[in-house]
């Protein structure tokens, strides 16, 4: 009777096991990609920008992280009334972010497909932005700014079987509360511009244990 209970009791704790999986809490990130303009100039022109990004995981697929972006808002008018017949942004900006991944959600462990669209995510923060509008009449302001991510990340795993390196592809939307990414502050349209990257993610530093399996 007892060395079928140690059995039983053996048998429960593999099978525990294979249910959890390892994985750093710690991330860092950057790449690069292209800015879009929607503002009150009609013409929506491109700009180029670069991002660093720093998360920490509180599980596989729950971060919260800063993101830093140096880079370029552009815009263009042909209207009479606007004195300044474009603008160029060199903004720098500053984010906290939260994302939520689909792998949090989903039961992926019996599919391929759901198994590929797990590091789907969608995901929302606030910061601040610095903005350098050439001739505008005050071309050094701050504003107050939310953005909204959607995006992918595809982990490989090392050799040990951890997600280590990833590659990563967003889609950000980012609005201003006042108004000043082209330096019509005075205006009441809604500024926003929008961020297409594709970066890399190294994640490392101390190991979180989930009670989903990874891989």
């Amino acid at each position: 009777m007892k060395a079928i209970f140690t059995s039983i009791l053996a048998l429960l704790l593999c099978l525990t096991a294979t249910a959890q999986s390892n994985f750093y809490k710690l991330s860092l990130g950057g790449g690069g990609g292209l800015t879009q303009s929607f503002t009150d100039y009609e013409k929506y022109k491109f700009g180029k920008s670069i991002y660093g990004v720093g998360e920490f995981f509180f599980t596989p697929f729950i971060s919260l992280g800063g993101e830093g972006q140096i880079g370029r808002i552009k815009g263009e008018s042909r209207d009479p009334a606007f004195e300044t017949p474009q603008f160029v942004n060199a903004y720098k900006s500053l984010t906290i972010n939260a994302k939520l991944y689909l792998g949090a959600l989903i039961d992926y462990k019996r599919n391929g497909f759901s198994n590929t669209i797990k590091g789907l995510y969608m995901g929302a923060g606030l910061g601040g932005i610095l903005n350098n509008i050439n001739g505008a009449e005050t071309p050094k302001t701050k504003d107050i700014i939310i953005p909204l991510n959607i995006g992918y990340t595809y982990y490989f795993p090392n050799k040990a079987g951890y997600y280590r390196y990833g590659i990563n592809a967003n889609y950000q939307s980012t609005i201003s509360l006042d108004g000043g990414l082209d330096g019509r502050e005075e205006t009441s349209h809604t500024d926003i511009y929008t961020y297409f990257s594709i970066g890399i993610r190294y994640q490392f530093g101390p190991m979180g244990l989930s009670t989903k399996t990874l891989y």
